[in-house]
């Protein structure tokens, strides 16, 4: 009817819808057919969850037309799911005396931190404003939980297969976006979760889920929102490279492992002690904070 509250803004004035971001539906789908096309990297996968796929990016496409950042949100509130899910089977087969490897645990629990960040971000662009699209993702979430449950029951390698599937497509879409609004990212500042995440003065987790790369190689810059949204496709690109590792893995493949463990050799036991007191530290101060 018309009355507003004083404190009224427009939705327009406000993250996302005035940051002036764009999202090629149909450019995603092409980056995702030449990367099928290249050899080695296509995702080898069943039909059935083929099909899923296909109609999770169909829902995409149609639900957040025009909308990149709520649809990241909405894809990063789903990305962390299959972790927990991992993590939780993982727990049920060791009380069942099957399949005792504490490291692959280790590994997952560095890269639901990883897609929490990623979550984080997304909610500080704005992301999550919309009440329905929170409903929609939390409910989704909800549901996803306990099917990657039921397939990891079944068969831990269609679990992995599938979040390589989801993965890869992330990578796509990410790249798309990054590319398609370079310009206008580059003017952006970066959230303060950002650079708290990627500028911390202990990545430990950080290098946790990167199995295919040597610890403390990686250090993105985040000087603005294109570092940011190219750092995001990176990590995801790592996910994708650790569900295929972890997918070998099930079927009785080379252990999976954290990338610390795998260079144990060159650390340092003074090292390892000092970067434990720091994490600790930063561990306690947000703790205080918090209370």
């Amino acid at each position: 009817i018309g009355i507003r509250g004083k404190n009224y803004v427009d939705p327009n004035l406000m993250p996302p819808n005035c940051l002036g971001l764009t999202l090629d539906s149909e450019a995603v789908r092409e980056a995702e057919r030449r990367r099928e096309a290249r050899a080695g990297e296509k995702v080898d996968t069943n039909p059935v969850s083929r099909a899923l796929y296909d109609v999770g990016c169909f829902c995409l496409d149609e639900l957040f037309e025009d909308r990149p950042i709520a649809r990241f949100w909405f894809l990063e509130t789903i990305a962390r799911i299959p972790y927990f899910s991992y993590i939780s089977m993982l727990h049920l087969y060791e009380s069942f005396g099957w399949w005792r490897q504490p490291e692959l645990r280790k590994v997952h629990n560095a890269q639901e931190l990883n897609e929490l960040h990623h979550l984080l971000i997304m909610e500080a662009l704005g992301g999550n404003a919309r009440w329905r699209d929170r409903f929609l993702g939390y409910h989704v979430a909800i549901g996803y939980y306990w099917a990657i449950n039921a397939l990891f029951l079944t068969s831990p390698a269609a679990a992995y297969e599938f979040m390589e599937l989801l993965e890869s497509h992330a990578v796509d879409t990410y790249s798309v976006f990054f590319k398609e609004n370079k310009e206008r990212l580059k003017t952006l500042p970066p959230p303060r979760v950002a650079r708290s995440y990627y500028k911390a003065a202990n990545l430990y987790l950080f290098d946790d889920f990167q199995v295919s790369k040597k610890p403390k190689t990686r250090r993105p810059p985040c000087d603005n929102l294109y570092d940011v949204f190219k750092n995001i496709a990176e990590d995801e690109a790592e996910h994708v490279k650790t569900m295929h590792a972890c997918k070998d893995y099930s079927r009785v493949g080379e252990i999976v492992v954290s990338p610390h463990l795998g260079y144990q050799e060159d650390v340092d036991e003074e090292e390892k002690r000092r970067a434990w007191v720091e994490w600790s530290e930063y561990v306690n101060e947000g703790a205080e904070e918090d209370f």
